[in-house]
């Protein structure tokens, strides 16, 4: 009988314990958005004063090609340049457009039906557009060196455009699809984050119209390598 009593004794007490408090607290003509307000203002004031807005940017990196299109084609530079507008401090919008050459050999061979065709070479260029959502992962739990990383990863579309020329020959072929982005990189601030300078990595996977099809070359038939 003790011990049930003493049990009764605790949950009373606690009971008005949390009546009293509430009570104390309690204010029926309070307007509890008000927190909420309070909360969305202090995010917003945060992002005016370390955030940003706008980011445009130069980039100077390289195109290189996978599957079977790397044994014929060269990797080389690509300039480029991107506009981002950032929502908040987590989330921007890029659009960007980048631009390469490169030189393709396609050895002499057979094709499909046996016929043999001699060697190609000729230059393409590529040329992309793209549209992409950019996440920039919360740093606030890690060390500062990592946190001055401004670690992101992109993902979204881009419209991909190639023109085919073949040396010694005024002719030339075109084509465009489009295709997806995904991609990873770091922005490190500079000169008191007025600017960044970073690195990313951007995998495209674009399937063109005449892929593993044949084309025409002057009296000859070419199992299509691009």
């Amino acid at each position: 009988m003790k011990s049930l009593i003493f049990a009764i004794s605790l949950l009373l007490t606690a009971t008005a314990y949390g009546q009293y408090q509430g009570d104390d607290v309690y204010d029926p003509f309070a307007d509890y958005s008000e927190f909420e307000e309070n909360s969305q203002e202090e995010a917003d004031v945060h992002f005016f004063r370390n955030g940003r807005f706008f980011n445009a940017a130069l980039m100077m990196g390289g195109r290189m090609f996978t599957a079977d299109t790397q044994d014929y084609f060269e990797a080389n530079m690509s300039p480029g340049l991107y506009l981002a507008y950032f929502f908040n401090l987590r989330f921007a919008v890029q659009f960007s457009y980048t631009f390469s050459e490169h030189a393709y050999q396609i050895p002499a061979g057979t094709n499909n039906s046996g016929a043999p065709y001699p060697g190609i070479n000729g230059n393409v260029s590529f040329s992309a557009m793209a549209f992409d959502l950019k996440y920039y992962f919360n740093t606030q739990n890690v060390t500062r060196g990592l946190a001055d990383l401004n670690p992101f990863i992109l993902f979204g579309f881009s419209q991909n455009y190639r023109t085919f020329s073949v040396d010694d020959q005024t002719q030339v072929a075109k084509d465009d699809a489009a295709g997806f982005d995904f991609g990873a990189g770091i922005e490190i601030p500079i000169a008191r984050n007025q600017m960044y300078v970073g690195a990313q990595f951007v995998y495209t996977y674009v399937n063109f119209p005449i892929e593993n099809r044949n084309v025409t070359a002057p009296d000859q038939t070419l199992t299509d390598k691009f």
